[in-house]
């Protein structure tokens, strides 16, 4: 198993640990609403949330392809 191939499995295992993680993480904070019907509903995310947490995980990918230049750059 060549070099590449080895980093790609490895960031796809850390990737998905780290996605349960945060889902875990999120369902214990967020409070869960049971309708009448017995249904759970989570509540909405605001679309400024949204991107306040998108621009976050753009920031800290940015962050991670820096580990791989150069200090000079």
């Amino acid at each position: 198993m060549n070099l590449r191939t080895r980093i790609l499995l490895l960031g796809g295992i850390v990737g998905a640990l780290l996605g349960v993680t945060v889902a875990y993480l999120y369902l214990r904070s967020a409070p869960i609403r049971v309708d009448e019907s017995g249904k759970e509903h989570l509540p909405a995310i605001s679309p400024s949330e949204a991107v306040r947490v998108g621009l976050g995980i753009l920031t800290a990918i940015r962050q991670i392809i820096g580990l791989g230049q150069p200090a000079g750059k």
